[in-house]
């Protein structure tokens, strides 16, 4: 029997508890997992950086969802897994973009770098010659 879930707007958090079900209308059509949602809480442990998990080893993490670590060994060789992963990764750096470029711009200030202000007008829209 093949479980199928779909895909409309992954929003990731790093704070994302284990407690909390994903909800299946957000993620992409997952096909021969049995425990999706421990596939989806796997993915998005795996997005995390590491500093910022609550469980800090694979073998933790298995233990918190229930499932054998080998389970998770399968999981990472599954298909969907590295899109999924890679996806949630991407929304975690859009996250980021306004303090990354306010950062930028404290150096870019601060530092008077080239390639610091060159990056910070490029971001602007202000380092176009033909303009």
């Amino acid at each position: 029997m093949r479980k199928i879930i779909r895909l409309n707007e992954l929003q990731f958090m790093p704070e994302t508890k284990l407690t909390k079900a994903p909800i299946r209308s957000d993620f992409p059509m997952i096909v021969n997992v049995i425990h999706i949602a421990e596939f989806i809480q796997f993915a998005y442990w795996y997005a995390t950086p590491k500093a910022y998990r609550e469980q800090k080893t694979q073998k933790d993490f298995a233990a918190a969802v229930g499932v054998c670590e080998d389970t998770l060994t399968d999981w990472k060789r599954h298909p969907q897994f590295w899109p999924l992963v890679r996806k949630m990764i991407g929304e975690q750096m859009k996250e980021n973009i306004p303090d990354v470029i306010e950062s930028l711009r404290d150096n870019a200030m601060n530092k008077g770098g080239a390639s610091e202000v060159g990056l910070y007008l490029k971001i602007a829209g202000l380092n176009n010659p033909n303009d």
